[in-house]
């Protein structure tokens, strides 16, 4: 993942509310390095709920090709998790 923002954690400890506010606003990840390595990356909320539900769609399909029994179906879960219909 290439991301546009890095910051040390030093650094981030400092501004954490403004970078988070940025990527928020932004949608664009930041990287948060300790000692030049990337030990996190920051991502919007609602890059993270698509990241979820890109996970929980990868392991049903596992599932299904293994044959096994394939849960909920994923507007049942859907509504489970995040209440609602799907948007």
């Amino acid at each position: 993942m290439t991301t546009e923002s890095t910051y040390s954690i030093v650094e981030a400890r400092a501004r954490l509310g403004a970078i988070a506010r940025e990527v928020s606003a932004t949608r664009e990840p930041v990287a948060i390095t300790d000692h030049g390595q990337t030990i996190a990356i920051l991502v919007s909320p609602a890059d993270a709920l698509e990241l979820q539900e890109m996970r929980a769609q990868a392991a049903y399909r596992s599932r299904q090709a293994r044959g096994e029994s394939a849960g909920v179906p994923h507007d049942e879960a859907y509504r489970r998790v995040f209440g609602g219909d799907e948007a």
